[in-house]
């Protein structure tokens, strides 16, 4: 019971904070979706930013799981999984854009506790990207190169086509920037 108590709290915290951004969410309507009472989110965080940065932190590892840690565990083929991971628009939310970015434009240069987390959590975004570059080159699936800095520039790219697509409400928009990121990425493969 307890730990469906916190997975509520986590999960409503991380659903209102996307929806309206940290500082338009609120506590009530969170508590008021996880079904609990304040002294049961008392019970689990100190606060109302404790809980956002658990459920940031949780919430954002789980997707990288989801996502990158299911291409990493295959035998072959990492650079097709992963361009076909990238490739699925229901991974994303074009309306709300990505919660990684919208956390760092919107409490970054706020407060030093967000700061640090969302550079913790972009990091190892870059690096889940990084791993399976790194594993296509040992599987000699893909030309040997410099992994980090063509990570950040697929993260780089990533994010700015979630932006545009959430910008002009056209996901097109996200789809056309990635069959140019794919093209790059494929011009790697042996």
């Amino acid at each position: 019971m307890e730990k469906n108590t916190r997975d509520n709290l986590i999960n409503s915290a991380f659903d209102e904070i996307f929806e309206n951004g940290y500082q338009g969410a609120s506590l009530t309507v969170i508590l008021k979706n996880a079904k609990v009472h304040k002294g049961s989110m008392y019970h689990f965080f100190a606060n109302k930013k404790a809980l956002a940065l658990v459920s940031i932190k949780e919430k954002i590892y789980e997707r990288f799981a989801q996502r990158y840690n299911t291409v990493l565990a295959l035998e072959s083929n990492y650079l097709e999984a992963f361009i076909s991971n990238i490739k699925d628009v229901t991974q994303r939310d074009f309306n709300k854009g990505c919660p990684i970015a919208n956390v760092v434009q919107e409490m970054s240069n706020l407060d030093s506790d967000f700061k640090i987390l969302m550079e913790e959590i972009y990091f190892t975004f870059r690096k889940n990207i990084k791993d399976i570059l790194d594993k296509a080159i040992e599987k000699k699936e893909m030309k040997s190169c410099d992994t980090t800095k063509l990570a950040l520039y697929i993260a780089s790219t990533l994010e700015g086509a979630i932006l545009s697509a959430k910008a002009t409400g056209n996901v097109q928009d996200y789809v056309d920037v990635i069959d140019i990121l794919s093209t790059y990425i494929l011009s790697f493969k042996i």
